[in-house]
């Protein structure tokens, strides 16, 4: 559930990271484009007509059974074996999109926004969103210069069976867009469309410290974001590696380079 630019931010993260396994760090480093649209790319679903489920493989009203990229490669068998190092980094940022928003709706929505009845329904539904765009400004701010023109240079082709290269592309154009040089956050209009609120609404609130301190920090504190946003980038790492690890032992039983 956390946005595209949290994503990114994500991947940013991963690849300055110290601590990254050396098969992992080449594969970043060599596709990096095919990377950062694949770490966004399941968020596309509207282009293409399709339901959130149906690019994340799980939904808010049922527990999560098995990990999201796992039932992606149970119901599309074919990505276990990516016939390029540019789809194979593609779908690793995919997995590691599924795996830290599994953590998201694990350890923060389903407990501290369904369960919890610290406010009305609807102010919880209000505030989960504030909360979304309060990270989501953060990690815009974060973003380098130089991210929107190496995401632009992504060049699906045939990545996914159920999202066309044309609706992959046109995802990521929306987020280009939005990040190139003097490009501008549309994260205000399209949660306010979600939720009935208009950008000046929502960012009066966003801007108050006192309404945000009382309305969503005296339930959400920042301790507990940090330690749910460090679980989803170590998740995140640990969920990709295991799938690039499965793909390239897959690949090379087969035979195949």
């Amino acid at each position: 559930m956390p946005t595209p630019f949290t994503h990114l931010a994500f991947a940013k993260r991963l690849r300055e990271d110290s601590q990254l396994s050396p098969s992992l760090r080449a594969l970043v480093e060599s596709e990096w484009s095919a990377f950062l649209l694949g770490s966004v790319a399941a968020d596309g679903h509207t282009l293409a007509g399709l339901k959130r489920e149906d690019t994340h493989f799980y939904s808010y009203d049922r527990p999560i059974e098995a990990h999201p990229w796992v039932v992606m490669l149970t119901c599309n068998p074919t990505l276990k074996q990516p016939y390029s190092r540019a789809q194979l980094a593609f779908v690793a940022g995919y997995a590691a999109h599924l795996s830290m928003d599994e953590v998201w709706s694990v350890d923060m929505l389903r407990p501290h926004f369904v369960e919890r009845e610290w406010a009305s329904r609807s102010q919880r539904w209000l505030m989960l969103h504030i909360l979304l765009i309060s990270m989501d400004e953060r990690d815009q701010s974060r973003l380098p210069s130089g991210m929107a023109g190496e995401l632009h240079a992504a060049q699906p082709l045939h990545w996914l069976p159920f999202l066309s290269d044309e609706a992959v592309a046109a995802w990521g154009e929306v987020i280009y867009r939005q990040i190139k040089p003097g490009g501008s956050s549309e994260t205000l209009e399209i949660f306010g469309g979600r939720i009935n609120q208009s950008p000046r609404q929502l960012r009066a609130i966003l801007d108050s410290s006192e309404q945000m301190d009382a309305d969503l920090w005296a339930h959400i504190p920042h301790t507990l974001l940090a330690d749910i946003e460090a679980k989803m980038y170590a998740y995140g790492v640990e969920q990709m590696g295991q799938y690039v690890e499965e793909a390239d032992a897959a690949v090379h039983n087969d035979g195949k380079t």
